[in-house]
């Protein structure tokens, strides 16, 4: 590539339980490169580390470039993270502990890394690029097998004395609720995740209720994709509506609550979940949300759902670290 360009492209990555996606974004946040791997999640720390490198060098190659034309590495990965060492410290759905991601893959390219939480990344692309464009305060919450969340204040990421905050997801919204998957009772996405929704439905038809997604939810282990709950959603099924009706009440008490507490331009609704369910799912968080938000009578906080899709972190991560390492 010529010697303007080198230095101008960075890569983000979008660390999954079960995919890898690495893309080469230019300058003008153009995604311009980009491949996709399976997670070997069940090889641990070295294979994770090794098909990031193999899938970073194919983006590039896809680019047109090559590793030493990027100016850094942004990763968005699961945590809980050390971000200031670049350590995933503990990922249950990557099967590793201790692992310094960002140092490791520092030391195979040659290239700055920064670390950050996967959904801070996409909520800060979302912020810069997507539906949050203009806005100063903003929270984003992304629904899928779990939830997470972002708040920016002031064009900031609110990452806290820790570098973990924001996660919206483990907000008890239901005292003494289901339990949730970090141990405490109640979270929220214990009540409005679909990994949440299926369990429920599963319940129901085990209990011998009549659902078109019977079959598939017959067993215990509740996989349910969220198209194939946009489906029975559409089929009008009562007890696929029932349930997301449900959970969308949870997602607003806890919007709502967010309006109150933090008072965002803002709100953002993104993930698998809401890219499947579209526009009703957002109106029914909005109703919500609007019922108990106190602080906004006037419903002057926007409630709107994502516009990046699967490319928001990719896209955040690679702009985090255009930011901290290539732009003055």
């Amino acid at each position: 590539m010529a010697d303007a360009a080198v230095g101008r492209l960075v890569a983000g990555v979008d660390l999954g339980g079960t995919k890898i996606l690495a893309c080469v974004v230019d300058a003008e946040h153009r995604i311009i490169g980009r491949s996709k791997h399976p997670t070997p999640a069940k090889e641990g720390a070295k294979a994770i580390l090794d098909t990031i490198v193999k899938a970073l060098h194919e983006a590039c190659e896809s680019a047109g470039a090559k590793l030493g034309d990027l100016g850094a590495i942004g990763i968005g990965s699961p945590g809980p993270l050390d971000p200031h060492r670049g350590v995933i410290m503990f990922s249950a759905n990557l099967n590793v502990r201790d692992f310094a991601l960002g140092p490791d893959l520092s030391a195979a390219t040659g290239l700055p890394v920064i670390l950050r939480n996967d959904v801070r990344v996409g909520g800060y692309g979302e912020y810069r690029l997507g539906a949050g464009r203009g806005h100063q305060n903003m929270i984003a919450v992304f629904v899928g097998t779990g939830i997470g969340g972002c708040m920016v204040s002031q064009g900031k990421v609110v990452e806290g004395l820790t570098g973990n905050a924001g996660e919206i997801g483990h907000v008890i919204v239901k005292a003494g609720g289901p339990l949730c998957g970090c141990g405490a009772r109640g979270c929220l996405e214990s009540v409005s995740s679909r990994t949440a929704i299926a369990r429920r439905i599963g319940k129901k038809v085990r209990k011998g209720h009549d659902s078109v997604l019977g079959e598939k939810l017959q067993g215990k282990n509740h996989k349910l994709k969220s198209k194939e709950l946009a489906a029975a959603v559409e089929s009008a099924d009562p007890i696929a509506l029932r349930e997301v009706h449900r959970a969308a009440h949870y997602l607003g008490l806890a919007m709502g609550s967010m309006i109150n507490l933090f008072g965002p331009d803002i709100i953002i609704v993104g993930g698998g979940v809401t890219e499947a369910l579209g526009d009703a799912w957002i109106e029914l968080i909005r109703a919500g949300a609007r019922r108990q938000a106190l602080t906004d009578p006037e419903g002057k906080v926007l409630i709107e759902a994502a516009a990046l899709g699967d490319d928001a972190g990719v896209q955040g991560a690679a702009l985090m670290a255009r930011e901290k390492f290539v732009s003055s």
